[in-house]
């Protein structure tokens, strides 16, 4: 009888070694001198690392010279030949249209298997910083990498001093000669931790190194105000729009909504990253013409139309995702997003989600911090509550004689569960009805047909409600003696979702985390010929920053199910003890989905 090993997390690759040595201009300009060793430690690392794609952005950088090799487990070396150095335009193929000038030289190494190590070296020319005059580099070390040898040095003229951000790195100024400043930055590590789903950013996790000529994040904001400022020019066609489209609104709040829901619904999003495009917007009458642009192109046509009816505004920048910091110095990494930010209102809007209606953020900005660039100040984006994400739901089933179940649903959400219900909808234009209910129904093993009605994905003035129809398909046996746990039928089925999803094992690594309120509400009436004879009890749980009640009532042939679910947490960052409440919340609850109405 063979014998099974729990195996551990074994990561693919190590960096076996890697240098990089950078002389710095007076003007944030600089060359780079780069190598990298990699040794290939499993079969999948084989398959991730047999070719490597080095980017770079046309016009602002300048590849000098590339070279590779593959030094086989015997120790044999093997040049990469030119042929195998390609030069391709970066891969933005993805549900948005994206725009841009990153491109990619591809090394393809030769004869990579287990044991090899695979390399190269980039000669590069950095002639024009993100940011005119500054220098920052951000370097973060991905935990399920070994780093057996990394190293960078970097030589920079004296007058400019650089700001150091950094966790689990050694090093700092070694010595000023000839007027410059060398820097000399070490690190290893031989711990790995495999990766997690729902883990949040790597600036909350990882070891890095941020360097900046910028002291912090205001300085890098004072820039960032030039690149929009004079984009915002109020012309006579954006006045005359502004005041249509708030013609009758008598408060503020009344405008920027009217503005807001305009900019949302008709300027589509395409991401563009095309020279300067990168940080500076197109003018704001430009957007208006074409009726597209990225999120620096929603802010300044959004701020020149709120200014054309005499409200301020500013942009907001944001690292838009896991990272819910940023750097202590003036670094650009992680910032990708700029929203807006209406003071008068304290108020943050994100016209780049076309779901978000006014006066709500998609959850990928919640809770984070901003650099409000007019305004030459930091900010916060709110946190998340809970009665802000509600998702009700009331279902009403009839089961037949033959165990077949007629029913119908009213769900009304809001907060990222309409978000994610509006997508979801939009999504499903290119599918039949048949096709959505067939998969709806068969997240929880069930099956059948029905119909849905819901509220026009892309209309945010409206919330947004679902109504369904649906016939299921026998559950259980009758006539006879049986038990039957609660169907979901056609509807959002929240609670039960959760009791498929099983947590990652609890641990102190940092992890996303949401606050939100489900309440779900079921009657179920038996056949006539059918006495119910037991109901389950239902549970309580309280525990942290979770509250759950689920309470299961009868009175004849009727069965009436409620649950509740309320979930407040105190930052979208968790912890350790926030995973241990998750899992024994998600114990619980699968005991409580599993009890069963009995029946005869």
């Amino acid at each position: 009888m063979p014998a099974w090993a729990q195996r551990g997390f074994e990561p693919p690759v190590s960096i076996q070694r890697e240098r990089a040595n950078l002389v710095i201009n007076l003007d944030g300009s600089y060359r780079e001198v780069a190598e990298q060793s990699v040794r290939i430690r499993t079969a999948p690392g084989v398959e991730q690392y047999a070719s490597q794609e080095i980017g770079y952005i046309a016009g602002r950088e300048e590849i000098l010279e590339v070279e590779g090799w593959t030094i086989t487990p015997d120790g044999t070396r093997l040049p990469v030949l030119p042929a195998a150095i390609r030069d391709r335009d970066e891969d933005n193929s993805g549900g948005t249209a994206q725009f841009s000038d990153s491109r990619v030289k591809v090394i393809i190494f030769p004869r990579v298997s287990v044991g090899s190590v695979v390399g190269y070296k980039v000669d590069s020319r950095i002639v024009a910083p993100l940011y005119p005059g500054e220098f920052d580099r951000s370097f973060v070390f991905y935990p399920a990498t070994p780093y057996e040898d990394w190293e960078l040095r970097i030589a920079i003229p004296a007058s400019r001093p650089l700001y150091i951000d950094k966790r689990g790195v050694d090093g700092g100024l070694e010595k000023t000669v000839d007027g410059m400043a060398h820097y000399v930055f070490k690190y290893r590590r031989e711990k790995t931790e495999p990766p997690l789903s729902g883990s949040a950013g790597l600036l909350h996790r990882a070891d890095y190194l941020q360097i900046s000529t910028l002291p912090d994040m205001r300085a890098l904001g004072r820039i960032a105000r030039g690149f929009f400022e004079s984009q915002v020019e109020v012309t006579e066609e954006i006045r005359a729009l502004a005041q249509k489209l708030t013609a009758g609104a008598s408060s503020e709040r009344a405008k920027a909504k009217a503005l807001y829901e305009w900019v949302a619904r008709e300027i589509r999003y395409v991401s563009i990253s095309l020279g300067d495009g990168r940080l500076v917007p197109r003018p704001a009458s430009q957007v208006l013409q074409n009726l597209y642009g990225d999120c620096k192109d929603h802010v300044v046509l959004l701020e020149a139309l709120l200014r054309a009816v005499g409200i301020d505004s500013s942009p907001a920048l944001i690292s838009s995702g896991s990272t819910q910091r940023l750097s202590s110095v003036g670094a650009h990494y992680p910032l990708n997003h700029v929203i807006t930010y209406v003071p008068s209102l304290d108020l943050y809007l994100d016209s780049t989600d076309r779901f978000a209606p006014f006066g709500t953020l998609p959850t990928s900005d919640a809770d984070k911090p901003v650099i409000l660039t007019r305004l030459d100040r930091m900010g916060r984006t709110p946190a998340m509550k809970a009665e802000d994400h509600v998702s009700r739901t009331r279902v009403r089933m009839t089961i037949r004689g033959d165990g077949s179940i007629q029913g119908r649903a009213h769900i009304r959400q809001t907060g990222y569960f309409a978000n994610s219900s509006r997508s979801s909808r939009l999504d499903d234009r290119s599918r039949t009805e048949d096709e959505i209910v067939r998969s709806e129904l068969s997240r929880f093993n069930e099956t059948g047909t029905g119909s849905m009605r819901f509220t026009e994905p892309t209309d945010i003035t409206r919330p947004y409600e679902m109504r369904t129809v649906f016939t299921l398909e026998p559950l259980v046996n009758m006539p006879g003696r049986g038990a039957l746990a609660v169907p979901v039928g056609l509807a959002p089925g929240n609670i039960a979702y959760i009791a498929l999803s099983q947590p990652e094992p609890a641990s102190d690594r940092p992890a996303l985390c949401s606050s939100r309120t489900v309440h779900e509400h079921y009657t179920l009436t038996f056949p006539p010929n059918v006495v119910v004879e037991e109901v389950p009890k239902g549970m309580r749980f309280a525990r942290g920053d979770i509250q759950f009640e689920s309470r299961l009532t009868q009175e004849g042939r009727t069965v009436t199910v409620e649950r509740r679910l309320r979930v407040q947490r105190g930052s979208r960052v968790c912890g350790l003890k926030e995973a241990r409440d998750w899992q024994a919340f998600y114990r619980a609850l699968q005991r409580d989905l599993r009890a069963q109405i009995v029946y005869r």
